[in-house]
């Protein structure tokens, strides 16, 4: 403070000052005392820091600051920022979704005889409630709380008298035991039965009577990970003793069973259990507590259990089993009625009559460590939910609260309005009413009286088998910005997100940012600082996205969507244009004027009769829009009137017929976009069509024009002056067409610029890099295209360019139709960001390698490709209709001796460059060429370069033009130009085309080879961590590529037809397409070995030769080693035998067949 204060700057701006990021500072030219410019502000803060390292962090915080955007800061400016970045940070820490976000299901359960529920717990396989009532009445209940059936709790052979007796039978407990499929129940007849509820129909199975005292509590646990083994079953009963029953297999039996054909429940008395010593053990913990038992928990981590009572000096007690350990006692002056334990979160919540709900540390008793109140009656039952790491209470008045654990506060109060609850009277409540019954159903099971209640969480679910989003709804935009390296994305239900390109965090977000409209266009102004918001109601507004702060907001013309928003950066002005079909501009030189008014009288005319659906500014003066009727019209800014006709519109009638038809097409309705589609819906929402991100079709109606869905200008060959060249792109129904508006020719060419066959898709994003050289462009399916626009329609032509241009590659990036593409150089690597209507934005490289999604959990480097989601895509690392991948590494090979070497020695001198390049195949389409020139060697890794742009990938032949590099990634990914027996249907998700599999057999083992164990799970380790034998196996496997694609390119394409000429045995030398042998004759003085002489063998035509045995009958040779051998135990040297086989056979490697070989090796 004391710095701003004592700042004394020049009176007036210098004009250096005043032009802030190329937007010179209309506002206050003369300055006031504690005002300070970026440069003083960073110099100050320096100066109190004793460094300037941080005057790029400056930078962005002056930014933030400087709310007006005007270029000057203040005290109050600062303090008013720093306010409000500590109360979001605050509450944003502090932030939790409450967990009830529906109103309770509630039903009434007529079997219990209007008495009141004592315990409600759950079965599995299948999952079902059963409620268990004061009189021992059972209840079957599906999730949805529907009964099922119902049971009665009775004894067979009852006593008439005891219907006279004073005094009934209540049941106080019961205990689900899931290994066994068994209920405990517990009655105050000092008993114990046990049911069997593994089949629909329940029955009694054994009965424990005569124990010493009453049961009140119950509690059983087994070891999940062996379900046979011991389990154990502890109550506790009205004296303060607890009893523990050790069963010992519980699967076979619990108890030991009688031989007698006697059907029914098997009665155990008390006294008897002794004689059922190998199935259970008894074991009694004595004078635990002074009162009766509320409740009791077995600890199975350390052996303890825990118990409470009413009791004031023992109220809460957690103690050993074998007495061995400390016993921690906690004391409370009215005792405790009910408690939770959690051992992930360690923590004890009790709740008491006195109101209060009570958080421990389960080794500290003296004081608890946080103290709930807000219940205005006495707490029945407390539940804690581990996930969500909250505290559920419930009390006397059937409110249900939501306590943080961390936080120590309420976050959620659910009053259930429960039809026995009267103002004259107050329900009976049994002391066991929640049941916390987790995922999937997830929902909380609340009793009061006679009824029973469920609340279902709506957001405790995990999230991380969800696919990660971006927005609640469709995106509408993406955008980067280069200043502050952070990416603008906008969403239909009226929030604006800013997010960091370094990491994928999300920086801040507005939130009804225009109410309950959509938001369906934004735009930068020309310094970066300022975005430009329009809405499908027609409102525009200015914002600070740094802060937050609505700078302006502009007047609406009417109530119709805008299309197509921009700013240009001397006039300080901001031109607008949508359904209204005017082109409006607003004056923001004024930066305190906070509602700017808007001008409709454009020079030129209002010409336009339909809806203006795209605008693009090319520097230094023209404005190009186009309308749904197809009308192209480039304006001159600086006249304000028609530059350049290039089309125009077909009449009003049938563009009236064509929306009719598109309405129709989609059932007058549009998807549902989440909070945005509410009641609070626009006149131009209700009663427009679609616009084109919405449509669910694509496919115009067959007569109709298409309307143009994006304009896009050529700068970079706008500036350079070539007169005839094209400079302008619209798309029109996934058509691209290229304009010249200089020339003569206008209309230069166009092409079909998506991969579906039909043509039923659209383009509705298309963008360029600096240089002109790469057109990227997104279709409605999802696809995103590169395309080598370098050389197209740079001249004119008698015809129009039908032709498409160099397909760089191709890749699957979202579900649904893309919106939004923007290309951006970062750190010398160039990145695509693309935004659909899946709810998505996500970051690639220029060769489709996947970096993430913005929203995603885990956070991205942009500089550690080990941080990219490549090689994996967004639906997993393999697609259901995806290839295998296959990823090689590409090591050096040199044309002369073919030496594979290693080139991580000179990778690592590259820097942030992998040495190990990696590749995937089905998810990147590469370009297919005219003709299979011969390999180049392989040299180091520098990058490759299309224009301006950087695509990181070996290198080639020095020889090669940039786009033969592109094409030369044949060799990096194993493929080669695609047969004319390849399909080019459409894919739905992969690469663009699907390739037939029977054109490709040759080619089967790439999509069948995976990759070595060296590198398995560990794609994008560096080269100097893999094994000695996987990199071997990588080399062996680039070495035989290589051979291959030489063959291919010597021999020519395989003739799939010749593969199997001799049934399922492959023939590889028949299936290649060599030219035909020329027919050699053999001249008949050759000469003849001594052996041939000796048998008399002589050839005088063709046919001897044909006739002649290669190899002699056995009893001739046998006799020829006789003679050379005398000795018949020796074994002549290997040597001579081979020198004599030579001699016998000199001309076989000379013969060949008057028939044509087919192939060679």
């Amino acid at each position: 403070m004391r710095k701003f204060a004592e700042h004394r700057p020049a009176t007036e701006l210098s004009m250096s000052d005043r032009t802030y990021n190329g937007r010179q500072s209309p506002g206050r030219l003369e300055r006031e005392p504690g005002t300070m410019t970026m440069e003083e502000f960073k110099r100050t803060i320096a100066s109190m820091l004793g460094t300037d390292e941080w005057d790029d962090q400056m930078e962005t915080l002056f930014a933030k600051v400087d709310t007006s955007a005007d270029g000057l800061v203040d005290w109050n400016e600062f303090c008013t920022y720093m306010l409000m970045q500590y109360r979001e940070n605050d509450f944003l820490r502090t932030r939790k979704d409450i967990p009830f976000v529906n109103e309770p299901r509630i039903r009434h359960i007529v079997h219990n005889r209007q008495e009141c529920t004592i315990r409600i717990l759950a079965t599995d396989n299948p999952t079902r409630y059963v409620n268990l009532s004061k009189e021992g009445m059972l209840g079957v209940f599906d999730p949805n709380l529907h009964l099922e059936k119902s049971f009665e709790v009775t004894t067979e052979n009852e006593d008439p008298r005891a219907s006279k007796r004073r005094f009934k039978t209540w049941y106080t407990d019961a205990v689900y035991m899931p290994n066994v499929s068994k209920l405990a129940i517990s009655s105050t007849s000092r008993d114990l039965r046990f049911w069997d509820v593994s089949t629909t129909s329940y029955f009694e199975e054994f009965h424990i009577f005569a124990l010493t005292d009453v049961p009140t509590c119950l509690d059983y646990w087994y070891d999940k990970r062996s379900p046979s083994g011991k389990a154990l079953l502890l109550f506790g009963d009205d004296m303060g003793t607890i009893h523990l029953f050790y069963f010992v297999k519980p699967q076979n039996s619990l108890f030991a069973t009688s031989f007698t054909n006697r059907e029914g429940v098997q009665k155990i008395w008390m006294q008897d259990l002794p004689n059922h010593y190998r199935h259970v053990r008894h074991v009694i913990l004595n004078n635990v507590h002074s009162e009766m038992l509320r409740k009791v928990k077995y600890l199975p981590e350390n052996d303890f259990i825990l118990s409470s009572s009413g009791s004031s000096s023992t109220s809460l007690v957690m103690q050993d089993v074998q007495g061995k350990k400390k016993t921690y006692t906690f004391r409370m002056s009215k005792g405790v009625e009910c408690f939770d334990y959690n051992k992930q979160l360690n923590i004890i919540a009790t709740g008491n009559v006195d109101h209060h709900v009570r958080l421990w540390n389960p080794y500290v008793t003296e004081k608890a460590v946080a103290i709930l109140k807000s219940h205005q009656m006495a707490v029945v039952d407390v539940v804690i939910h581990e996930d969500l790491e909250m505290v559920f209470s419930y009390c006397k008045e059937a409110i249900v609260k939501v306590w943080d654990i961390k936080e120590h506060t309420c976050l959620q109060t659910v009053v259930i309005k429960f039809p026995c609850i009267q103002n004259a009277r107050m329900p009976e409540f049994g002391p066991f009413s929640l049941h916390l019954q987790p995922v999937p159903i997830n929902s909380l099971v609340v009793c009061c009286g006679d009824y029973v209640a469920s609340l279902k969480m709506g957001k405790a679910e995990p999230k991380k088998t969800k696919q990660a989003t971006t927005h609640a709804t469709q995106l509408c935009c993406a955008m980067y910005n280069s200043h502050f390296k952070q990416v603008v994305t906008g969403a239909d239900d009226s929030s604006i997100a800013v997010w960091d390109i370094e990491t994928g965090s999300k920086n801040h977000a507005l939130s009804n940012a225009h109410g309950d409209e959509e938001i369906t266009c934004l735009a930068f102004d020309s310094s970066l600082r300022r975005l430009i918001s329009g809405a499908r109601n027609g409102s525009i507004k200015v914002w600070n996205f740094q802060n937050g702060h609505n700078i302006h907001q502009c007047e609406a013309v009417s109530e119709a969507e805008v299309t197509g928003i921009v700013s240009f950066r001397d006039k300080h002005l901001i031109l607008s244009v949508g359904w209204s079909r005017h082109i409006v501009l607003y004056d923001d030189s004024d930066s305190d004027n906070v509602f700017i008014k808007a001008n409709t009288n454009w020079k030129g005319g209002q010409v336009h009769k339909d809806d203006i659906l795209s605008v693009d500014f090319c520097p230094p003066n023209l404005v190009a829009t186009a309308s749904f009727d197809g009308e192209i019209i480039v304006w001159s800014v600086e006249t304000e009137k028609i530059f350049r006709r290039l089309r125009r519109g077909q009449p009003s009638k049938v563009t009236r017929k064509l929306k009719q038809a598109l309405s129709q097409m989609e059932g007058d309705s549009r998807p549902a976009t989440g909070n945005s589609q509410g009641s609070k819906t626009s006149h131009s929402s209700r009663n427009s069509r679609p616009n084109s991100r919405h449509r669910q079709r694509h496919k115009l109606p067959k007569g109709f024009t298409a309307p143009v869905d994006k304009l896009l200008f050529l700068r970079h060959r706008s500036a350079q002056n070539y007169p005839d060249c094209a400079v302008l792109i619209s798309s029109e129904a996934g058509y691209l067409h290229f304009w010249s508006i200089y020339g003569k020719q206008h209309d230069m060419g166009f092409f079909y610029a998506s991969n579906c066959k039909d043509e039923e898709e659209s383009v509705l994003a298309v963008c360029t890099n600096k240089d002109n050289s790469l057109l990227i462009s997104g279709d409605t399916k999802g696809h995103i295209h590169v395309w080598n626009i370098e050389q197209y329609c740079m001249y004119p032509t008698r015809d129009k360019d039908l032709d498409k241009p160099p397909l760089v590659c191709t890749w699957h990036a979202h579900d649904s139709a893309v919106v939004s593409v923007d290309i951006f150089v970062y750190d010398d690597q160039s990145f695509v960001l693309t935004a659909s209507t899946d709810q998505t934005a996500r970051l690639w490289t220029l060769l489709g390698h996947y970096v993430g999604t913005f929203g995603q959990t885990d956070k991205w480097l942009l500089k550690n490709h080990a941080t990219w989601q490549h090689p994996n895509t967004p639906w997993g690392t393999l697609h259901p209709d995806a290839e295998e991948v296959v990823k090689v590494k590409i090591p050096k090979i040199t044309e002369n001796d073919g030496e594979v070497s290693d080139n991580s020695a000179d990778s690592d001198s590259l820097g942030s460059q992998e040495s190990d390049i990696e590749e995937e195949s089905p998810r990147i389409s590469p370009v297919s060429v005219e003709e299979i020139k011969p390999l180049p060697s392989f040299n180091k890794h520098p990058v490759t370069k299309i224009g301006d742009d950087v695509i990181d990938s070996p290198s080639m032949s020095p020889c090669l033009s940039p786009i033969d590099r592109v094409h030369s990634a044949d060799i990096k990914r194993f493929q080669i130009q695609s047969a004319p027996g390849l399909s080019n249907g459409c894919d739905s998700r992969g690469s663009s085309c699907k390739e037939d599999i029977n054109a490709n057999a040759d080619y089967s083992w790439r999509n069948k080879r995976s990759v070595t164990f060296a590198n398995f799970g560990h794609s994008k380790r560096a080269l100097h961590m893999k094994t000695l034998l996987g990199q071997r196996v990588e080399e062996n496997i680039a070495r035989r590529a290589y051979s291959r694609q030489e063959r291919r390119h010597k021999f020519g394409g395989v003739d799939m037809t010749l593969t199997s000429r001799f049934g399922k045995l492959c023939s590889p030398f028949q299936a290649l397409a060599t030219p035909e042998t020329e027919e050699v004759r053999l001249p008949y003085d050759l000469p003849k070995t001594p052996r041939m002489v000796s048998r008399g063998l002589t050839i005088t035509s063709e046919s001897d030769l044909k006739d002649l045995s290669l190899t002699p009958p056995p009893t001739e040779q046998n006799n020829d080693n006789k003679k050379d051998y005398p000795d018949l135990s020796l074994t002549p040297p290997p040597t001579e035998q081979n020198n004599d086989n030579k001699k016998d056979y000199p001309f076989l490697p000379a013969i060949q067949p008057s028939s044509p070989i087919a192939g060679t090796r």
